[in-house]
């Protein structure tokens, strides 16, 4: 008889960083005819105070028949403790579960070391095994006591972004251009570095050929565009989807991405990679783990516009290194990257929990 997998999910038709993660990833693992894979859809319910409440009670009769559950949360208030007492309750009716920690927020971090690593203990800490994004966050769930497997993991690009993508022409493209490319793609929040962007930037813009294209929304898109309104190599595109975004990566050289926010492992630096786009960002969450400086791009301090404008200029001034930059990063994106790649990866490690006697 199939066993039962049931994956609790961000509401799947909302964008963010774990519902495209499980939207690359489910139509992959539901071809293994071996499981049968469903999902417990939760948040997206806006200041509701009985929604977390209402979750809790249809969790209850839905998990009844589960071989296994897979939770995601983030590390932050609201996820930890909404799947927190998922985790409670299958405790309670003695089914095994893993978690996969995705957002990782470090304010946070210190709340549960400080006050509720007892919470921990008794909810995730049941897990049987926990995936992160970063050796930092492995090193802090065994701190706080989790005896358990803790396997690094990585998000994922699917693979359906790059059916039709030449590698052969971007490289070409690459060393034809007299203008290049640089793309910010990310939410438009200050916390993302889209201003330093745009400040490294302009401190170039006059001695090089350059074109700054941005896209996104957010709480600061307005203010993006105040400030970027005059100058004609700066658009401002907002959000872009589908065959837009397959369109912009495909003609972009760089990308930049200095982040001062707490990441996991952006989706966005992934699908850069996979676009054989050479990466400038941070060293913040999981990318200080996954990120290969001077073979993927250039790892750089946050909030540091100058180390910024120094990497840009480096790429800018040297075809060769883009190109070297470029083949590497498509490459691994390729071999390790691509939802079919991680999907069996997942595979691999929910087979091992439920055959286990």
């Amino acid at each position: 008889m199939n066993k039962n997998i049931l994956i609790i999910t961000p509401k799947l038709h909302i964008s963010g960083g774990v519902a495209s993660y499980w939207n690359s990833l489910l139509p992959r693992l539901k071809k293994n005819k071996k499981f049968n894979i469903t999902t417990f859809q939760v948040g997206g319910n806006g200041k509701n105070p009985f929604a977390m409440i209402n979750e809790q009670l249809k969790f209850r009769k839905e998990v009844n028949n589960s071989s296994l559950v897979f939770l995601n949360p983030s590390l932050g208030f609201n996820s930890f403790f909404r799947d927190g007492f998922f985790a409670k309750q299958l405790i309670s009716k003695n089914i095994p579960f893993v978690v996969f920690f995705h957002g990782w927020n470090l304010h946070f971090e210190k709340k549960v070391t400080e006050k509720y690593q007892n919470f921990f203990l008794n909810s995730f800490a049941k897990a049987k095994k926990i995936f992160v994004l970063s050796k930092d966050f492995k090193l802090k769930l065994e701190e706080w006591g989790y005896k358990g497997e803790i396997i690094i993991e990585t998000t994922n690009v699917d693979s359906g972004l790059i059916e039709n993508f030449n590698f052969e022409e971007k490289l070409e493209d690459i060393n034809s251009t007299k203008t290049f490319k640089i793309l910010f793609l990310a939410r438009m929040i200050k916390e993302k570095g889209i201003f330093e962007t745009i400040e490294a930037f302009n401190k170039l813009a006059n001695n090089y050929n350059i074109e700054l294209f941005i896209a996104g929304d957010g709480e600061d898109l307005d203010e993006v565009k105040k400030i970027s309104k005059n100058n004609s190599k700066i658009h401002v595109l907002g959000r872009v989807e589908g065959k837009e975004k397959i369109d912009l990566f495909t003609k972009c050289h760089i990308y930049a991405f200095p982040t001062f926010y707490g990441e996991g492992l952006p989706t966005s630096i992934l699908e850069a990679m996979a676009f054989g786009m050479p990466v400038i960002t941070t060293n913040m969450g999981g990318l200080k783990e996954f990120f290969r400086n001077e073979e993927m791009g250039y790892l750089i301090e946050p909030n540091n516009v100058i180390a910024l404008t120094n990497s840009l200029e480096s790429l800018i001034k040297d075809k060769n290194k883009i190109s070297n930059f470029s083949k590497f990063n498509f490459n691994y994106a390729n071999e390790k990257l691509l939802n079919t790649v991680v999907a069996e990866r997942i595979y691999i490690e929910i087979e091992k929990v439920i055959n286990v006697k």
